[in-house]
């Protein structure tokens, strides 16, 4: 969820905004924003306009139960990370913004952020009615809770069944299971399905930057992109390594993958699958609301990623934080923990473009009607879940060592010799 650098970067913090879109963020609600009077009011700032979208509707549901006016703040739609550390710095920011997650750590460390544990505790808040690992991921180190979810964004495989009924391929499980469905099955499947006069692919996943944590982890990784403390770079790391190879040589060795020439362009991915020209793809729950509005002619669905020694998918996560420097921090919360309830997170799920983060909300999570059939995977992806380790300077990390790997993705060095070669580098930027 950036909001500027790479290519790939943006790619994500689109994919962000897809979901957001959907789901809906504030806009209009409150009135004329004023928020005074006899009410009870508070302001609170995203980085696009939601009016008319879900969450208006979540967010005027909280207004009337609880007699707190919402007020929003013009939403900004351009550098809006800058805005938000202007807001911070000058001592009068909203009481509820939305934060790009790869800021917590930075931002916590600092002391920006409000503690919410208090206010878990005070309430006495069962928090076993959320996803664990999305739950916990505003969790610092010092036990403080400094932000918060309100949704997740699980990444699954994506897959025409056309396709597959066509080279007379099995199609993918529908559950997460490793039956048919590992890492070997996935490459066989792939070369099945590509067809090179028709320039049509077999799979894709190396465009969508979850895969990183996602199939290191299923290959055997303890920890991922960084150590657990935050303060290495454990990508190199030989079953790291070899992973990343791996999903790199479907297209260096295997020719079942798109190029990395071909992919550089703003949502070249799902364009090429709309188009029937790929026919398995690693992408986020953003992606539905595109593919139910552009496909038409054929058959598609979800399956969860392959298994190695792991079965696992990274998440974006939706984060909000209330600044310490709050006006209205009580109300603030109290927003917060109605969009996280049960009745918060249905209105949410009416988005269709991420789960809500009450596990009672999002088992209403269903198809009703529209592809794809089992759309539940997203859902039940709450228990199959891995995050990226928290760094003081994580997007740093990532300016430095992403931009390397486009080496190895154009087929030009290995994985491990990229990673060694800036590992250094990354780890000094970890410093902060």
């Amino acid at each position: 969820m950036q909001t500027n650098l790479s290519n790939l970067n943006r790619r994500r913090f689109l994919a962000g905004l897809t979901g957001l879109t959907a789901a809906g963020l504030l806009a209009g609600c409150g009135g004329n924003g004023n928020a005074g009077g006899d009410k009870k009011g508070l302001t609170f700032l995203n980085w696009e306009q939601v009016k008319g979208n879900p969450l208006e509707q979540a967010i005027q549901a909280f207004e009337q139960q609880s007699g707190t006016q919402v007020t929003i703040q013009p939403a900004v739609t351009t550098e809006y990370d800058t805005k938000m550390r202007t807001l911070i710095a000058g001592g009068s920011p909203p009481d509820v913004m939305r934060i790009n997650d790869d800021f917590v750590r930075g931002f916590s460390q600092q002391g920006a952020l409000l503690d919410l544990k208090p206010y878990i505790e005070k309430d006495k808040l069962d928090t076993s009615q959320f996803a664990k690992e999305t739950f916990e991921f505003p969790k610092q180190p010092d036990g403080s809770h400094t932000a918060w979810v309100l949704g997740y964004e699980p990444r699954l495989i994506f897959y025409n069944a056309d396709l597959f009924k066509q080279a007379g391929v099995p199609l993918p499980p529908t559950t997460w299971s490793s039956d048919g469905w590992t890492w070997s099955d996935f490459e066989a499947a792939a070369k099945k399905l590509t067809d090179p006069a028709k320039k049509q692919y077999g799979a894709l996943v190396y465009l969508d930057t979850g895969y990183e944590q996602t199939f290191t982890v299923n290959h055997g990784s303890e920890t991922g992109i960084f150590s657990k403390d935050g303060t290495q770079f454990t990508l190199p790391g030989s079953k790291e390594a070899e992973a990343l190879q791996w999903a790199t040589d479907l297209t260096c060795k295997d020719k079942v993958q798109p190029p990395w020439s071909v992919l550089q362009q703003d949502n070249a991915e799902t364009q090429m699958f709309a188009q029937g020209k790929l026919a398995m793809m690693f992408a986020t729950f953003g992606t539905v609301p595109y593919l139910r509005t552009t496909i038409k002619d054929f058959t598609w669905d979800v399956a969860p990623p392959p298994a190695d020694v792991e079965q696992k998918t990274e998440s974006s996560v939706i984060v909000f934080c209330v600044p310490k420097k709050a006006k209205n921090p009580d109300q603030a919360w109290e927003l917060l923990k109605y969009l996280a309830s049960e009745a918060g997170g249905k209105t949410l799920l009416q988005g269709g473009a991420f789960t809500p983060i009450n596990l009672k909300a999002a088992a209403d999570l269903a198809p009703n009607g529209k592809a794809p059939a089992h759309i539940g995977l997203f859902a039940e992806a709450a228990k199959h879940l891995t995050a990226t380790n928290q760094t003081k300077n994580t997007i740093g990390a990532r300016e430095l060592y992403r931009p390397a790997l486009d080496t190895a993705y154009n087929c030009e060095k290995p994985v491990s010799d990229v990673l060694q070669g800036v590992k250094s580098q990354v780890e000094n930027a970890l410093k902060g």
